[in-house]
């Protein structure tokens, strides 16, 4: 009688010791999606971004926010990964790509010298780079650079612009690594206007709002495209980001994005 108690014990004891398995595995299997949506081994990815470029990448409350970031979110939720941003100088974009300190750049134009160099996913945003100058200034068209200075950020399209500009009307070009700091420049009469693209002048105009500082001059400069960058040949994670951003697309998510930050 004894022995076979102690045997129907073993046997209970093995079978609780089974469904305890089985119940760390189903709760394994419940558990695999984080609060921000991301499942368990999700891709980790580190992104290049400016802390001071709104409205598409910029730093509000010690945190970064805008347009780019946004769209980037939303890709990886969709894509399952994980972003690591890292603020750098915009010169510093491309190199940190090809000496693999980050995956992606953020806030790149598209332009054939780059398509070299770095692989781009889909065009995502489509602007402009504009002539700035003070409220005041006496420079009402190209033709009043003549002598002017024209600041612009410095490893940019921006500065290319500002140096063509320069050399065509007789001006000066001159670089500046921080966006921030182009407007200053010309609101402390140090430089007589600037380059910069649409999206960030328009942000800025209608943040300013009455108090406005600054005012675009004449028609847009260049067409351009803004896509995200990846080191040469990662054909991979151009893949994906396009994937992401075809879905955020599809779902409406991307226009509720682009509303939020351009209120079109």
């Amino acid at each position: 009688m004894f022995k076979f108690t102690m045997k129907k014990l073993w046997m209970l004891t093995a079978l609780i010791g089974l469904l305890s398995i089985v119940m760390m595995g189903c709760s394994s299997e419940s558990s695999n999606t984080s609060d921000d949506g991301k499942k368990d081994g999700a891709t980790k990815i580190s992104v290049s971004a400016l802390n001071n470029y709104p409205p598409l990448m910029f730093k509000k409350e010690g945190k970064l926010v805008g347009f780019e970031h946004d769209v980037l979110e939303a890709i990886a939720r969709e894509e399952n990964l994980e972003i690591e941003y890292k603020e750098m100088k915009f010169d510093g974009f491309i190199p940190g790509l090809q000496s693999n300190q980050v995956d992606v750049a953020s806030s790149l134009l598209i332009r054939e010298e780059r398509k070299k160099v770095v692989d781009f996913a889909d065009v995502f945003l489509k602007s402009g780079l504009v002539l700035v100058v003070a409220k005041d200034s006496p420079i009402h068209s190209l033709e009043d650079l003549k002598g002017k200075t024209i600041v612009a950020t410095q490893g940019s399209t921006t500065l290319e612009k500002a140096k063509e500009l320069a050399a065509k009307y007789g001006g000066e070009a001159k670089p500046l690594k921080e966006t921030d700091a182009l407007y200053t420049d010309v609101e402390n009469g140090n430089s007589d206007a600037l380059v910069l693209n649409s999206p960030t002048v328009d942000y800025r105009l209608k943040v300013d709002g009455d108090n406005v500082k600054f005012r675009i001059v004449g028609e847009h400069l260049t067409v351009d495209e803004h896509a995200f960058a990846v080191k040469k040949g990662n054909k991979k994670l151009v893949e994906k980001i396009n994937s992401g951003l075809k879905t955020i697309k599809e779902n409406g998510e991307f226009d509720k994005i682009h509303a939020e930050w351009f209120g079109k």
